[in-house]
């Protein structure tokens, strides 16, 4: 499969799994994540599979991903949040909120059950969204990278969906079939991650030329 080809070649050139003993997958049930768990189900190149499923409380069904998960014969995990009683005690986005605690959550429960790497279904869009935002609202030239080493080492994130744009994803889940199970998130469309992808894709060259200029960086041109 050609999209499993892109997969393979993000993680040999940035040799995310130098350790191939056990893996955890951060499964939300959404599309992204659904691919990444079936590419690894497919090609068992790590000896270990351990997916995490963090529940932000919005009233998705856990039990359908539950279920789902059983069916594949993995190992895993859920974590159940009330992100809504935290967010009327905080001055934050509900996203920022919401982001920041299923981290903290996935990062522990993962290094408890002895998971040093971390798979994340970040691909090029998000990749590209992440670039502007540091560059609009926190003035710096910085994105997600493909490997990185979190907690001085002690665990790290990483990923493999770093070559395939969300298109191309959304267009494999449906030839292949597979499930995707909403988050029915009620904050969804309303965050500036929300607003800066809308303006990426008002310009249709723009995501293109966005994600080339983040391995063409012309130093004679900058301060």
């Amino acid at each position: 499969m050609w999209v499993y080809k892109k997969i393979f070649a993000a993680i040999r050139q940035y040799d995310m799994l130098d350790d191939n003993s056990r893996l955890a997958i951060a499964f939300s049930g959404g599309k992204d994540s659904m691919l990444l768990l079936n590419f690894f189900l497919d090609n068992p190149i790590v000896d270990d599979l351990f997916v995490i499923h963090i529940d932000p409380g919005f009233g998705g069904d856990i039990d359908a991903i539950k279920g789902y998960l059983e069916s594949k014969g993995v190992n895993f995990y859920i974590h159940k949040l009330n992100i809504t009683e935290e967010i009327p005690k905080s001055d934050e986005h509900p996203c920022f909120i919401c982001s920041r605690r299923r981290r903290e959550y996935l990062f522990r429960i993962a290094h408890k059950n002895g998971c040093k790497t971390i798979a994340f279904g970040h691909h090029k869009d998000d990749i590209i969204v992440t670039f502007m935002m540091n560059l609009l609202f926190h003035g710096e030239v910085a994105t997600s990278i493909p490997s990185q080493p979190i907690f001085g080492g002690k665990l790290k994130i990483i990923r493999p969906l770093y070559f395939l744009w969300e298109d191309w994803i959304e267009h494999f889940i449906k030839e292949e079939n597979l499930p995707v199970f909403p988050s029915k998130c009620p904050y969804e469309g309303t965050s500036k991650r929300d607003e800066i992808r809308e303006f990426i894709e008002s310009y249709p060259h723009a995501k293109a030329n966005l994600y080339k200029a983040l391995f063409n960086i012309n130093e004679d041109y900058l301060p």
